[in-house]
């Protein structure tokens, strides 16, 4: 079962607009690099083991992340915050379901204060790590936390990770040896820059490293990967610019490479490729006006040299990259915030095999995604219901081909 959590979510926010539109795509696009149109819009065929599972109302904000249990449910981790206006408050939110889509169970844990659980993993002992933020805990305003709870959904343990200003987590990585990578941004309560965070952990939340990033301008580190000889690669956004920076297993700077394109590149998703390269996944924007935000992929080679950058979307409206898993197949699926749920799989070439535009035509968020081994996919995320300010949360079982029975 492969898998990936979500994009950032304070940028997912400011993109919750217009954006494709509903329907189903399939055909192939050309192998070359530069910018690619999407294909027209067919019909496919659903299997009846597809559903669509809504979460609504005050008690639920979005799904962020999922994972399948070792009883072969789903567990799906976010947050209850429906409404997204001052003053924010909400809490992390666990929902366990069957693959056929039945609730087992529903959790919320925090405090007074708004949590928001961004990521989940296995431990291997029946229970869950949890990431996400909290200021309710912790040292300054938002800090991490990362949380196991039990089969049922209990706490077992927490800690908090952050300094006296803000810290955001955007992922969490298991490692071969047990650790875990958690990483995000801090925030500097007197300046306000955002720097790089990262933070290797025990199994047991223990600190093993910590890395700050110094730099003049913002940088945040979006998503991570870790390389058959133990080393990591951080996705990080730098500015306008994307960027891959290369650690050892010890938290030192190996290389970095930024990726300074014309316009706006976001690499927010990372994925390896068959020959230790990796693909990056995020939007484009151009300079404008207007200014219009696509998907955006880039391949680049095992010391992060760029081999090619490409682009698609519907040209009268944004979609922006939000998930990204290697399938079974040695393809790609991508989900990201549009109108409909929009499922986009492409080959390690940047080819575009099909799109699938799912469940009518208002914005959602396909936050996390699953390979199940029938050969369907799972998809969690978040629904837009009033102008990014009320958001209500999703579950989805496709078929092999991305699609859903209506």
């Amino acid at each position: 079962m492969c898998r990936r959590r979500q994009a950032c979510p304070v940028v997912l926010l400011v993109l919750l607009a217009g954006c494709a539109s509903a329907g189903t795509e399939t055909t192939a696009a050309p192998a070359s690099s530069p910018t690619t149109s999407p294909p027209p819009f067919t019909t496919a065929a659903a299997a009846s083991t597809t559903w669509v599972r809504t979460f609504a109302g005050p008690d639920y904000g979005a799904f962020f992340d999922l994972t399948l249990t070792e009883e072969g449910d789903i567990l799906a981790v976010g947050s209850t915050n429906h409404l997204h206006v001052p003053p924010y408050s909400g809490d992390a939110l666990f929902v366990k379901l069957t693959l056929e889509g039945e609730t087992l169970w529903e959790r919320t844990w925090g405090g007074d204060g708004y949590e928001q659980a961004f990521g989940v993993e296995p431990t291997g002992e029946g229970g869950y790590h949890v990431l996400g933020e909290t200021d309710s805990y912790g040292a300054g305003d938002r800090d991490f936390f990362l949380l196991e709870i039990t089969g049922d959904g209990t706490e077992a343990w927490r800690q908090t990770y952050g300094r006296a200003g803000r810290e955001w987590p955007y992922g969490m990585l298991p490692l071969a040896d047990g650790d875990i990578l958690i990483y995000g941004f801090t925030e500097s309560p007197t300046e306000g820059t955002r720097n790089q965070y990262a933070l290797r952990v025990g199994p047991d939340g223990e600190v093993v490293w910590e890395l700050v990033g110094e730099g003049p301008g913002e940088e945040l580190i979006l998503d991570a990967l870790e390389t058959a000889d133990g080393g990591l690669v951080l996705a990080a956004a730098a500015e306008e610019d994307a960027k891959l920076v290369r650690l050892d297993a010890d938290g030192n700077v190996q290389w970095e490479k930024r990726y300074q394109l014309t316009g706006w590149q976001y690499a927010s998703q990372i994925a390896p490729t068959d020959d230790g390269g990796f693909l990056l996944a995020g939007f484009s924007m151009s300079a404008g006006p207007p200014q219009q935000a696509d998907t955006w992929l880039a391949r680049c080679s095992s010391t992060g040299e760029l081999e090619w950058e490409t682009s698609f979307g519907d040209p009268a409206f944004d979609d922006y990259a939000t998930s990204l898993i290697r399938l079974s197949d040695g393809t790609y699926l991508i989900g990201a915030i549009a109108n409909g749920i929009l499922l986009s799989r492409v080959d390690e070439d940047g080819r575009l095999l099909w799109r699938r535009s799912l469940v009518g035509q208002t914005v959602h968020g396909a936050m996390a995604l699953a390979e199940l081994e029938d050969g369907g996919y799972l998809v969690a995320g978040l629904i837009q219901l009033v102008n990014g300010r009320s958001y209500d949360a999703f579950l989805l079982r496709t078929d092999p081909e991305g699609a859903v029975e209506e």
